[in-house]
């Protein structure tokens, strides 16, 4: 079973495809951040994937939230307070990068990613890192 696993995770990293079509082959850098305006605690948190792999488990993940980007995004119904993620895909070769964002609100996930939203962003907030009041 374990191989099995490990070669399905190589395929995944070797082709750099996921569930839906989001491209993260060639990665060269994730950005992740998010914002809280209200309700307190207010704050800010940030990381950066770069090592190989933190950018091969990122891509695992994508992969199995079938995260995808739209070209329409999706807006909420007049919801304050709230975590706003962006979160941005740097690839080498001259690709463009690609932004991700997703506003999570009373319960409602709104923004340009589909899929999984929920459970990628669980993943997303584990390696979060608070920026601490007025550095971010």
């Amino acid at each position: 079973m374990i191989p099995l696993y490990l070669g399905a995770a190589a395929m995944l990293t070797a082709c750099g495809t996921s569930g839906g079509s989001l491209d993260t082959s060639d990665l060269t850098k994730v950005e992740m951040s998010s914002a809280q305006a209200l309700p307190p605690p207010y704050g800010s948190a940030q990381a950066v994937l770069t090592s190989a792999g933190s950018l091969a488990a990122f891509q695992q993940e994508v992969a199995s939230h079938h995260i995808d980007v739209t070209s329409q995004a999706t807006s909420g119904d007049g919801c304050s307070g709230g975590i706003q993620y962006t979160i941005v895909l740097d690839r080498s070769g001259g690709k463009p990068a690609t932004t991700l964002s997703a506003y999570d609100c009373g319960g409602q996930i709104t923004g340009n990613v589909t899929g999984d939203v929920s459970g990628f962003l669980s993943y997303v907030s584990s390696l979060l890192v608070a920026t601490p009041s007025g550095q971010g």
